[in-house]
C-alpha cells in the first residue's frame, strides 16, 4: 500500500502536526529538539518510575486542559490518542519537575488512575549541553 502525501499530511495534522522529534520543549536559556533530549537522556540514564502526582502542579493545568478553553476537545482528543507506557522527558527545576515530552500522555495517566510513568529526569543546568536554539522561542514552558 502506497501512502500518497495528502494521507501523510492528515497523519501529521492527528498528530499534532510535528513529528515528535521535531516538537520542542523551552525555557529562558533557549529551544531544545525533543528527540535531542531523548537521545541525550537514553544514552545517560535509567528509565525510573516518575508518579504522576509529582508532575501535576507545573503540567496539567494549563489552560488546554480547562474545558472552558477554545482547544480543550483538540487536546483531550490527542491526549487519549496517546499511549501512557511510553515514556517521557523530565526536566528538573528549582522550582519543580517539567516536562519537555509527554504531557499528552500525563494527563491520560491521570484521567485513568495511573500513577506513574516511566522515563528520564534531567538536570535543568546539563541540558544547556544538549544542542539548542538561544532564547526568543514563545514556547517557553520554564522561567529558567
Amino acid at each position: 500500500m502506497r501512502i500518497t502525501e495528502e494521507l501523510r499530511q492528515i497523519i501529521r495534522e492527528t498528530a499534532g502536526g510535528i513529528p515528535w522529534r521535531e516538537q520542542v520543549f523551552g525555557d529562558a536559556r533557549g529551544t531544545w529538539r525533543v528527540g535531542d533530549l531523548h537521545d541525550y537522556a537514553e544514552q545517560r540514564y535509567e528509565l525510573q518510575p516518575i508518579p504522576v502526582s509529582a508532575l501535576e502542579e507545573n503540567n496539567l493545568d494549563h489552560d488546554e486542559q480547562d474545558p472552558k478553553h477554545p482547544d480543550y476537545n483538540r487536546f483531550v482528543a490527542r491526549a487519549m490518542r496517546s499511549d501512557p507506557s511510553k515514556e517521557i522527558i523530565v526536566i528538573s527545576y528549582p522550582d519543580g519537575l517539567w516536562i519537555a515530552d509527554g504531557v499528552h500522555r500525563t494527563w491520560k495517566a491521570r484521567e485513568l488512575g495511573i500513577p506513574d510513568m516511566t522515563g528520564w529526569i534531567l538536570d535543568w543546568e546539563e541540558i544547556v549541553d544538549i544542542p539548542h536554539d538561544p532564547p526568543g522561542d514563545e514556547s517557553a514552558t520554564s522561567p529558567y
